[in-house]
């Protein structure tokens, strides 16, 4: 790899992770899965088949980080809290639309590029792109829940994860939905999930022995003990869920049945 390379490679992952030391190990992770790849093709020599280039350096260093974010997130000591004093408690753009953020908008890396590290079609990551740069600049602003809406989608959520019906359960969440849990709720045992598929995992474990409730007259679920399933659904599927258990948090709502 050329300095280059692994000059523009370096920034990418600092966009992404945050600080020099992880960047420079993110780097270099990338740099041995490049080498496995062999030489590109500019390399050939005489007859025989081209070899195979691999991936684009940016795809292999999008996934090494992708795969960072979402372990940190989930393994931080200090679990979300909603109502911190911290100005940087509040949850920002998930590990996907992270990397879409810095990697399409701040160094022009093609959503098709993007699309098999993230495993969705060019389309889908074009609306996670979307989606990311809507909040970042609503950051300050809430979504007006419609209860209707999210009736239905509580409603769905609380029959799919009774039937076990995963699919079900992954066709009501956003590709990018995010499950974020306080610390009372990580210690019983609910761990934040990014992505569909992940966070339908979480739900068929967890929901199936919830039931419904009204948490500030808006729908949602509570699983014993007392873990309160609070969802946000703004414009059709459900992009987040908030699991809270602490009690100075539960102190905080109006709960209905």
């Amino acid at each position: 790899m050329d300095a280059t390379t692994r000059g523009r490679l370096r920034a990418i992952a600092l966009g992404l992770l945050g600080s020099a030391p992880a960047a420079d190990r993110a780097v270099r992770a990338a740099e041995r899965a490049l080498a496995s790849y062999g030489p590109g093709p500019r390399a050939r020599r005489g007859p025989g088949p081209v070899p195979d280039p691999g991936p684009p350096p940016e795809a292999v260093l999008a996934r090494v980080c992708l795969d960072r974010l979402r372990a940190r997130e989930a393994r931080r000591p200090d679990p979300w809290d909603p109502w911190a004093d911290a100005p940087d408690a509040a949850p920002g753009p998930t590990p996907a639309e992270r990397l879409v953020l810095v990697l399409h908008d701040l160094h022009g890396v093609p959503y098709e590029t993007l699309a098999p590290v993230l495993e969705r079609a060019p389309a889908a990551v074009r609306q996670i792109g979307a989606r990311a740069r809507a909040r970042v600049r609503d950051a300050e602003e809430m979504p007006v829940p419609d209860p209707v809406r999210l009736r239905a989608a509580v409603d769905a959520v609380l029959t799919a994860a009774r039937a076990g019906d995963t699919a079900a359960l992954l066709a009501l969440l956003d590709p990018a939905a995010v499950l974020r849990a306080d610390r009372s709720a990580v210690r019983g045992g609910v761990r934040p999930a990014h992505g569909a598929p992940a966070v339908a995992r979480v739900l068929a474990a967890r929901a199936a022995a919830a039931r419904p409730i009204l948490v500030d007259g808006a729908p949602a679920l509570v699983a014993d003990p007392d873990a309160l399933y609070v969802f946000t659904a703004p414009a059709g599927p459900i992009t987040s869920i908030d699991v809270l258990a602490d009690p100075p948090h539960l102190a905080r709502h109006a709960l209905t049945t």
